[in-house]
């Protein structure tokens, strides 16, 4: 089994981890599964919330990032 992590945005661990899309915009919902449909990822298997960073490997936009953890089929 491999993994792959990803610094993404802390606030995406909601949707992410447990589908949770309240409180995000269609918009935001929609970065997020365009980021995982050009990735090539499906659900992480883990997530571990960081503290701030400047990019992430989603945005350019500094914020809170969590690394996730997915599983590469």
């Amino acid at each position: 089994m491999q993994t792959e992590m990803r610094t993404l945005p802390a606030y995406w661990a909601s949707y992410l981890i447990n589908g949770d899309a309240s409180g995000m915009d269609d918009d935001e919902v929609q970065e997020i599964e365009y980021f995982l449909e050009r990735e090539g990822l499906g659900a992480p298997v883990d997530c571990e919330m960081t503290g701030f960073a400047w990019i992430n490997d989603a945005t350019s936009l500094g914020g809170d990032v969590a690394d996730y953890t997915f599983i590469i089929n």
